[in-house]
């Protein structure tokens, strides 16, 4: 993805150069190179010369009408796309005035470019004050090229440099004007066109146009999101020309809290591709050679010894999974066609890491030399839903898995995750939909999990304040993750040390419970489920609170409900249902063991609970006083992944009630102070008064 530095004013979504999971010298100045200079080796600092031929450059627009008061007052974007046989060139041209003192950090140029299968070339920097324009371009010499990172933290490298140039005697009331052209030639694609481009939600503007191009013998569709860009179609000499023009306007929002499919809009998307199979096909053959094997290949000693372990195909795919989680780490290198292409497996085995793709064609590579049937599937963690509404693209999907068939049945594996050791408990992940990579194409096909069958994360506490409630209570707690949520948890805390791992979870455990003090710290992977526990014993400082003479205690977790917020500030697709994570299910069970064996206490508001909102959640709790022990239980269970904006006043409503509901222990009226509470209030009043002697100076 690129972005104009001007990022309220346009959202370019590009061809992904990503499926992760995904000082210069002085030069001299040369003219802008055309689609056939597209590169054929990397291009690691930015040319200046003159726009395409092609390109209409736009004049300066007036300011928009609403802007006043804004620290930068978006003037111009404008984005021309032309899409060549084997190569597309984009132009952007920007311009904003500096309205307050707030914004003068906005002048600074910053143009973010792929060396590997781009050129950058920079048309225009300038400034226009009084009317007066001030370059500060010049030959280019000026720019410094910096490579950034900003994803290494996540074991992603992409290769992507940033052209810089921090410019002198920027004044409010500056107009700043940018313009420069993208010729990007990804060998992948092999020349289709795709494209989704439009102004980003809520902003304001004097004009945005959006213009795309293509030869006669391109074949494009194009579709347009609902909101401020109404393209219009033209034909030519040259071939086709789409163009959304629009001046002084705002662009609409998208509805908040709504699914992914609902909240991309004012934007249009072309593409090349006829269907979803067409994509797959594209990308058969570079996963079909990344996966090929050498003759001498030590993946086909690594088969030969699963193989050698057992014959049932069910062991060995999870022996073949383990391998490729455990023995390969994940890292994503995106430079020199990594975006599209996988590393082959050999590779991938030899410097032991990989990112998605590469452990994908590993584990295929595996696979297959053990004579299961398999092949890759690409989806789109986060944005799955949107998949289905789009149109065919490659830049569709950020991750790739595997689908391994067994005895009929499809096995959805992920080399990138940690601890799957057997089959039985994957589950079909959530991403809606995923496309299988063949040669003879396939369409995208339903990814959507069944529903659980236990929880996902279930909490434990136990506290034992049977010395009284005032002193600090042992306790213990544990914390379960099954499924998705336990590899995720697991891989969390798998590249810790022991220390990082012992800070991190004493933080989560105060996170979780207020009162609590975390002593011991500890995690495990149970054998027999698969899930992974964290545990821990440490002490609870009871907050016991002092009411109309009596004392009373919320139980932890006891509250179901929580507040829904249903304001809405989007302007578009504002029926749009709500969205909400599923399949879920979370649980708790909390004892306190009271002391002088509970006599005299009671429960205030523990009604059994068992409620359904919106065919959204379903909530259930129970609660018990027995033998001086409070028992409670709550769990919560997703029903749907969405709910009807109709319904959704009265789901709030009842979400609220049961966020209102919590559970009260309330002590006797004449409750007693215990020994150890005694003792250690003596304790307390002795070193008040040692405080107080060594204030007067005794």
């Amino acid at each position: 993805m690129m972005r104009l530095p001007k990022l309220a004013l346009l959202l370019a979504l590009l061809p992904a150069t990503v499926l992760a999971d995904a000082p210069g010298s002085v030069f001299p100045q040369v003219s802008a190179p055309s689609s056939s200079a597209a590169p054929t080796t990397n291009f690691a600092r930015p040319l200046v010369g003159a726009p395409p031929a092609w390109v209409d450059v736009a004049p300066l627009p007036k300011p928009p009408k609403d802007a006043d008061g804004a620290a930068t007052i978006d003037l111009l974007g404008d984005v021309q796309v032309k899409f060549n046989k084997d190569d597309e060139v984009t132009y952007y041209g920007v311009a904003w005035i500096i309205g307050t003192a707030e914004g003068l950090d906005s002048g600074t140029l910053k143009v973010d470019w792929d060396p590997s299968l781009e050129v950058l070339t920079i048309h225009k920097y300038r400034v226009l004050r009084d009317g007066q324009p001030i370059n500060l371009l010049g030959d280019g010499s000026g720019i410094k090229v910096i490579q950034r990172e900003t994803r290494m933290e996540s074991a992603m490298l992409d290769g992507r440099l940033t052209a810089t140039m921090q410019p002198e005697d920027l004044r409010v009331g500056d107009v700043v004007e940018l313009s420069y052209s993208v010729v990007r030639k990804d060998p992948a694609m092999q020349g289709h066109a795709q494209y989704l481009v439009g102004p980003s939600d809520g902003a304001t503007f004097g004009r945005f146009r959006v213009r795309m191009l293509w030869d006669k013998d391109k074949q494009v569709q194009w579709r347009t999101f609902p909101g401020i860009l109404q393209p219009k179609l033209k034909k030519t000499a040259q071939g086709t020309e789409l163009v959304a023009d629009i001046y002084d306007s705002t662009a609409p929002r998208a509805p908040e809290n709504a699914p992914r499919r609902f909240t991309v809009v004012n934007a249009v998307e072309v593409t090349e591709f006829k269907d979803w199979p067409a994509v797959s096909r594209l990308f058969a053959p570079l996963y079909a050679q990344a996966a090929a094997l050498a003759p001498a290949s030590p993946i086909k000693a690594e088969a030969a010894k699963i193989a050698a372990q057992t014959q049932d195909p069910r062991r060995r795919a999870e022996l073949a999974l383990k391998l490729v989680q455990s023995q390969v780490r994940y890292l994503f290198l995106g430079m020199n066609a990594g975006g599209f292409v996988p590393a082959a497996a050999d590779q991938t085995w030899a410097r032991r890491f990989g990112d998605c793709k590469g452990k994908t064609v590993l584990l295929v590579a595996l696979l297959k030399e053990l004579g299961i049937e398999a092949r890759p599937v690409l989806v789109h963690t986060e944005e799955g839903d949107l998949v289905g509404a789009r149109l065919p693209s490659m830049e569709a999907f950020d991750h790739v898995i595997v689908e391994a068939k067994i005895g009929g049945k499809s096995y959805w594996l992920d080399g990138t995750r940690l601890g799957d050791e057997q089959l039985d408990r994957l589950e079909v992940p959530n991403y809606r939909y995923g496309l299988p990579v063949s040669a003879q194409g396939s369409g995208l096909v339903a990814l959507v999990p069944d529903p659980l069958t236990r929880p996902a994360t279930s909490v434990t506490l136990s506290i034992d304040a049977s010395k009284g409630l005032d002193v600090p209570a042992p306790a213990t707690a544990e914390m379960r993750f099954s499924g998705p949520v336990a590899s995720d948890v697991r891989q969390k805390f798998a590249g810790f040390s022991q220390a990082e791992r012992t800070r991190e979870l004493r933080k989560l455990w105060r996170e979780s419970f207020d009162a609590i003090a975390p002593g011991k710290v500890a995690t495990f992977t149970d054998p027999d489920s698969g899930d992974f526990v964290l545990t821990m014993t440490g002490t609870a400082q009871m907050e016991w609170t002092a009411d109309l003479g009596t004392r009373w205690y919320e139980v932890d977790r006891s509250r179901l409900g929580w507040r829904f917020n249903i304001a809405r500030e989007g302007d578009i697709n504002t029926d749009a249902p709500f969205a909400f994570t599923y399949p879920d299910w979370w649980a708790s069970k909390v004892t306190i063991q009271l002391p002088y064996g509970g006599k005299g206490f009671r429960l205030q508001g523990s009604e059994p609970v068992d409620r359904t909102v919106g065919d959204l959640y379903q909530f259930r709790r129970k609660v018990s006083l027995r033998d001086g022990v409070v028992t409670m239980e709550a769990d919560t269970r997703a029903l749907a992944p969405e709910l009807p904006a109709d319904r959704a006043p009265r789901a709030r409503s009842d979400l609220l009630e049961l966020a209102g509901a919590g559970v009260y222990i309330r002590a006797p009226s004449d409750y007693a102070p215990t020994e150890a509470e005694k003792e250690r209030n003596r304790k307390s009043d002795e070193a008040e008064a040692k405080a107080r002697d060594k204030a007067r100076g005794k």
